[in-house]
């Protein structure tokens, strides 16, 4: 019989610890509170013998795994995989090796102890030049053993701080070579024998470290600490100090990734199961203990971001005792009950040792920033109490790299942990300014372009972690969308927004400025699902809109058509296939694939499926080939989604194809074992997805690619307590889809909404050798998220260029007609004739201009109804350019199917200032403009008419309005037929 009361008590402590907020299979959401009170009876002095850690390890061990269906997982995990270089020939900078460290720590462990081999970039020498400081496995010494690293991540610097290091001789240099076969790197501890036969053991809490050191005999027992130095920065302000004569604390100076100039003040408290003895010093922030000879001294350090007090207090409650062995089987255990959450079934050790490393790598950021106590050190320096209904305050977020895999991952298993990351970017952007996108301890890194943060957000709600502000978040996201310049704290999230708005595309203010206007285009997607999602339905409109700018950069005149870049005066930059000018970390070839909202609009402009496929298989003719070669790299995180297109193109065999190859070719089981940076676990991520058959592929829409799994069974504990089940027999062996059946009813289609997983779901694969044609039917393609075809003019509106004079645009929800805040007056327009909800007359064609929060369409290619029995002598356009004048190619078509092809052709809104004369006939003219600030300019702004002839006696069913204009953005805010 099972003992539910002592499984539970585990549970309980094993929660408190991990600090995953109720999501792990049969948690209680009120373990931190209940946890408190059983830990608080623990003994506190060295070497006692018992400990709340060991009682609820020894509770969990007596029940058999036969009777609660828990899966020893731990022993598949081998944290040394990433720790060398891979093969790809041409990686981003420092972007050759998986960067990862074996480090001693829990799930989101804001303690994440680890050797370090070396403390600066990696040298020259090495096999990973350039690379980021921290754990190398060709490096044949440990410089020290710190408390705080980032998984996988690519820049200089690596935290780093509070590095430890046992010595015989502390006057002379503290590194020590090793070896390999003297090490050993499991799920939540570390061990290694240095070659001066000093061992050193260890393991953590969430955020505490427990280390044990045994020296040898009769050898003097030497600790140091060193506040003075951390992998990031090589001198930093540093603070030791001794409290009696077993306990130091004190502070260092943390911060500077990738070259960021902020300081971040980091505190620690540390307790040690010997006295010091008379010959220790506690000196210019570095303490070098003693203990006599031969000793064997525990450690334990409790960290924290806002006081010493905080740091003492978090090694009070979790970790009171000195049962090393204890702590250590109960970081074991919460690792296995994160990695139960998906249990896999393969005779091949191989496999599972892949999948399950890949899922712990998967598991360690963002990591917690807040004490046992609630207390976190905000963006604006101040300290700030985690919120009611929140577990956490959470850190480093690499946005750019994992809002693509990694979120969804973490939303669809653990949605109340990962509603308090969506939490914690609010906070942040409560605090700063801005949703921030890179995020490093309390700080925005400014690392990498776009607007990843809000993709986050929305991609976090829309695979159900909804348990946070959103009325927040989509306040912030507006605004980062809508008005240029929005910072956090002074570091622009959304640098290329001027000119993006202005021109459709990034001319400048962003690094990348093509494959940057790619990224926003999936930032304002996301932010629209996430907008329709919470009901503004006008924001919606206007971003689902804008995202389709990818268009503009389309250059179907190169052969093949690429995505490429382009000047402020519309002329195209000269890019070919393994162009690297204009595309950040990859090239024009690999980005021009990134539409993951869009496919079947993107193919369409490719050449149609036959073409998209056969460019995809040469494509995948290379699984890891760097930034120059025109093929796919899996070690960055651009072409993640490029595998899964294949079902978009109607041939779902060749996604099944190439996952399973990149799969087994990218990843192994040896150090070079990941294909490039983790990234905080975004490629490890991607790797999950990819063994589960299922991938993620649209940002800010919850659902599903569908591959083949990668074994034969799988169980899935969804975070909202149902169980999605997926049975592929066969599989891996047999790779090939035949036939898919969900909760018994056929399913045809290679796309699965999330919807389907609300009450459990079981996926029912039959498998092949040989692919078929399952799933390649069109009507059983997946969603594509073009523009939607409009069923009047008013429809289309997506843009807001009118104002109410003295009206300003600080939120993002005012009037900006032209990427720069200015818009026409309603005043000025009602005393030019125009007055808005009142009928006027323009070439013979009568004309209301809108007065709702949308008054215009911006040209996307949207295909636009016209009101039935529409007839006459001629159609009518009314509009501007804006940074115009510009023109694209539209179409009239008739009800009987014919078309009339027109190039749509506007005069700058303003024209250019005053200083050109116009071309198109003028509609209105206004005697001023008004500006986001609430002032008016004195610009004279003027719309213009365009007549296209009609054919006679032919209805006009629709009109096309151009994809891309020759300069500037189209604007058309009527169209109507003259007699």
């Amino acid at each position: 019989m099972i003992d539910l009361r002592r499984l539970a008590a585990a549970m309980i402590i094993i929660g408190s610890l991990a600090g995953c907020g109720g999501d792990s299979p049969g948690q209680s959401g009120s373990a931190a509170v209940a946890a408190d009170q059983l830990q608080g009876t623990a003994q506190s002095s060295p070497g006692a013998g018992s400990s709340n850690a060991n009682a609820a390890v020894a509770a969990a061990e007596d029940i058999p795994a036969s009777d609660h269906g828990t899966m020893q997982l731990t022993r598949y995990v081998n944290p040394l995989i990433g720790t060398l270089a891979s093969n790809s020939p041409n990686p981003v900078p420092a972007g050759q090796a998986g960067s990862v460290v074996p480090a001693a720590g829990l799930p989101n462990g804001m303690v994440q102890w680890a050797p370090d081999t070396n403390t600066t970039s990696a040298p020259s020498n090495s096999a990973e030049p350039g690379s980021p400081a921290g754990y190398y496995y060709d490096i044949g010494s440990i410089q020290s053993f710190s408390l705080t690293h980032m998984s996988g991540a690519g820049c200089s610097g690596n935290d780093g701080e509070f590095p430890v290091m046992p010595t015989l001789d502390a006057s002379r240099p503290l590194a020590q070579t090793f070896s390999h076969t003297n090490e050993k790197s499991v799920a939540g501890a570390y061990s290694v024998v240095l070659d001066n036969q000093v061992k050193v053991e260890l393991t953590a809490t969430l955020r505490t470290g427990f280390g044990r050191f045994t020296y040898p005999d009769n050898q003097p027992s030497t600790l140091v600490l060193n506040t003075t130095y951390t992998n990031t920065q090589t001198s930093v302000a540093g603070l030791v100090t001794q409290v009696d004569a077993r306990t130091i604390s004190g502070s260092t100076t943390g911060g500077h990734f990738c070259g960021n100039s902020t300081n971040v003040p980091v505190y620690f408290y540390a307790e040690f199961s010997q006295p010091f003895v008379k010959t220790s010093s506690f000196n210019n922030g570095v303490a070098v203990m003693n203990f006599g000879k031969g000793a064997t001294v525990m450690m334990k350090i409790g960290i924290s971001y806002v006081s010493v007090a905080n740091a003492k207090n978090n090694l009070q409650k979790e970790n009171p005792s000195w049962d090393f062995d204890g702590v250590k089987k109960v970081a074991d255990a919460i690792w296995n009950q994160r990695l139960n959450a998906i249990q896999v079934s393969s005779s091949d050790t191989t496999a599972l040792t892949k999948f399950y490393t890949a899922f712990y790598h998967a598991s360690w950021a963002p990591s917690v920033f807040s004490d046992v106590n609630g207390q976190c050190i905000g963006f604006d320096q101040k300290v700030h109490q985690v919120s009611a209904g929140h577990a956490a305050q959470y850190t480093s977020f690499s946005g750019w790299d994992i809002y693509r895999s990694l979120i969804p991952l973490k939303a669809t298993l653990f949605p109340e942990e990962t509603s308090d990351m969506a939490q914690s970017l609010v906070n942040d952007a409560d605090q700063c300014g801005a949703i921030p996108h890179w995020v490093n301890d309390n700080v925005e890194d400014g690392v990498m372009p776009g607007d990843a943060g809000s993709i986050i957000v929305a991609g976090a709600y829309a695979f159900g972690a909804r348990k946070f502000d959103t009325a927040g978040a989509l306040s912030h996201m507006i605004q980062m969308a809508n008005i240029p310049g929005t910072a956090c704290n002074g570091v622009t999230t959304n640098g290329g927004r001027a000119s993006y708005l202005q021109f459709g595309y990034i001319t400048n203010g962003e690094w990348g400025q093509a494959s940057s206007t790619l990224e926003y285009g999936s930032s304002d997607f996301a932010i629209s699902q996430f907008a329709g999602a919470l009901g503004n339905t006008a924001i919606q409109k206007m971003l689902r809109s804008r995202s389709a700018y990818w268009q503009y950069l389309l250059n179907a005149s190169l052969t093949p058509p690429l995505i490429a870049g382009r000047n402020s005066d519309g002329t195209w930059i000269a890019e070919n296939q393994g162009s690297t000018d204009n595309y950040v970390e990859g090239n024009a070839e690999q980005y021009t694939w990134m539409v993951p909202f869009n496919p079947t609009g993107l193919f369409a402009q490719l050449g149609g499926n036959t073409a998209v496929v056969s460019r995809l298989n040469t494509f995948f003719t290379v699984l890891n080939a760097g930034t120059t070669l025109p093929n796919f790299y899996m070690g960055n995180e651009p072409t993640f989604e490029v595998p899964w297109l294949y079902n978009w193109a109607g041939s779902p065999s060749g996604t099944q194809n190439v996952v399973q190859q990149i799969m087994a070719s990218a990843f192994g089981t040896g150090p070079n074992g990941l294909p490039g940076n983790d990234d905080l676990g975004a490629v490890s991520g991607w790797y999950v997805w990819g063994a589960l058959g299922l991938y993620p592929e649209i940002p800010g829409v919850g659902g599903f690619a569908i591959g083949s799994p990668q074994f034969s069974s799988i169980v899935v504990h969804l975070g909202n307590g149902k169980t999605l089940r997926i049975n592929a027999p066969g599989a891996p062996g047999a790779n090939y889809v035949q036939g898919l059946t969900v909760n018994g009813s056929a399913h045809n289609s290679s796309w699965l909404d999330v919807d389907a997983l609300a009450n459990g779901a079981t996926l029912n694969f039959v498998m092949g050798s040989s692919p078929s044609q399952w799933g390649a039917s069109p009507a059983e393609a997946p969603p594509s998220y073009g523009v939607p075809v409009a069923r009047n003019v008013a429809d289309a509106f997506n843009n807001h260029g009118i104002s109410a004079d003295g009206s300003t645009d600080t939120d993002g929800l005012g009037s900006d007609f032209d990427g720069s805040l200015f818009s026409y007056s309603s005043t000025a327009l009602a005393a030019a004739g125009a007055t808005p909800g009142k009928p006027f007359v323009v070439g013979g064609a009568s004309f209301v201009l809108s007065n709702g929060p949308l008054d215009n369409a911006v040209a996307v290619g949207q295909t636009i109804a016209m009101p039935p029995g529409t007839t006459g002598h001629s159609l009518v356009l009314l509009g501007s350019a804006n940074n115009g004048p510009g023109s694209g190619a539209a179409l009239v078509t008739y009800t009987d199917g014919t078309t009339t092809p027109f190039t749509l052709a506007f005069d700058d809104w303003t024209l250019n200032g005053g200083s050109a004369a116009p071309v198109d006939p003028i509609a209105l003219t206004t005697a001023y403009r008004n500006g986001g600030n609430g002032s008016t300019d004195g610009v004279k702004t003027y719309l213009f008419a365009q007549s296209v002839p009609l054919t006679p006696g032919k209805l006009v069913a629709s009109v096309t309005l151009p994809r891309q204009s020759s300069e500037g953005k189209l604007h058309v805010f009527g169209i109507a037929a003259a007699p």
